[in-house]
């Protein structure tokens, strides 16, 4: 198995969030990752708004969310939160996120599960699970939120064409700035709560993130678990892109978050048959190579466009020097591994 690195249970501003990708869409998810996080969509492009060249572009954040107490929501008041834990099984793929929000005398302990499938690359997944020490009023809500990225709506949806009801939460296109392309994105919720629960969609609002909410009356002896598959299409893979999300996303609610979990681990295990060995090395340095093997693999897949660097797939603000260039030496460095390793993932980069 290889080594993942250990849990932080205390957060630096110093520190970068942690890396999920699985080739197709990059994620950066923060601390919360409910709140704070950025997505990447290989083959997204847009004008640079300095150099006014072309440039990688910024998706829809697909993992976003909300939780509230008796009325106190973590968005309006985050310094109410206090991280636990947050670890990430590199075997897996996945990042699991612990928290606790308090608001007066109640606290809800939250656990977010979030993972990019390799099955149905463009398809990310979340699961959410709230307990509560005490009754109070509880509504979690989904989220897949453009806000703070650059660009424009081109279209919002929460019904779905020639259908009684919709087969999606909800739809959107959106078009980066320049309008060098755009992004579809689809998702679709579930919910564990038992009886009484009250959903709720924003339906009227054309410019406001796409949301799901389900208020309850929680109760501490009982488990409430939100689930949120997400499809990010970008045009350059299909002309109707937020339609070929809707089609993906509900491919993935069909097949269903614990098989999709399975199939992804499943992926992983067989990535990790290459795994590279250093006997006589201490932890210290297999830890280093672990990790060098594993973003290497979750930058790559054969579905891949490749259009955006291994690198751009990484993404966060404070990279002010990456422009979305594609590096020039990057099959020199990653093709002669993925072609030992992966090599499906080794010809798509060729291909492109």
């Amino acid at each position: 198995m290889p080594i993942s690195p250990p849990p932080v249970r205390r957060w630096r501003p110093e520190y970068i969030p942690a890396y999920l990708s699985n080739g197709v869409i990059g994620l950066r998810a923060g601390p919360i990752p409910l709140i704070e996080g950025v997505a990447i969509v290989n083959g997204l492009a847009a004008v640079d708004p300095v150099e006014k060249g072309e440039r990688f572009a910024r998706g829809p954040y697909p993992i976003g969310g909300d939780l509230e107490i008796d009325g106190a929501r973590l968005s309006r008041l985050p310094g109410q939160s206090e991280l636990v834990e947050q670890a990430y099984d590199f075997a897996s793929g996945e990042l699991t996120s612990r928290f606790r929000f308090r608001s007066g005398e109640t606290t809800a302990t939250v656990e977010v599960l979030t993972f990019c499938s390799r099955s149905l690359p463009t398809v990310v997944l979340q699961e959410v699970q709230v307990r509560v020490d005490r009754p109070c009023r509880l509504v979690i809500t989904a989220k897949v939120d453009p806000t703070g990225i650059s660009g424009a709506w081109r279209a919002r949806e929460t019904t779905t064409p020639d259908a009684d009801k919709p087969v999606v939460d909800g739809s959107m296109l959106w078009e980066t700035h320049g309008g060098l392309s755009t992004c579809g994105v689809a998702y679709i919720t579930s919910f564990d709560g038992g009886d009484g629960v009250e959903r709720r969609r924003e339906e009227h609002d054309e410019l406001a993130p796409l949301s799901t909410s389900y208020a309850v009356q929680a109760r501490p002896e009982r488990r409430y678990v939100l689930r949120l598959y997400t499809s990010l299409v970008p045009s350059q893979a299909h002309h109707e892109p937020h339609r070929q999300a809707t089609r993906l996303v509900g491919m993935a609610a069909q097949r269903g978050f614990d098989q999709l979990r399975d199939e992804n681990r499943g992926a992983w295990a067989e990535i990790w048959k290459g795994r590279i060995k250093l006997i006589g090395a201490d932890q210290r340095w297999q830890a280093l190579a672990d990790a060098a093997y594993y973003y290497l693999h979750a930058s790559a897949h054969s579905s891949s466009l490749f259009s955006t660097s291994m690198f751009g797939l990484a993404y966060w603000p404070n990279y002010h020097y990456y422009r979305g260039h594609v590096m020039w030496d990057i099959e020199a460095f990653t093709f002669p591994t993925l072609l030992l390793t992966a090599p499906e993932s080794a010809y798509a980069l060729l291909e492109t």
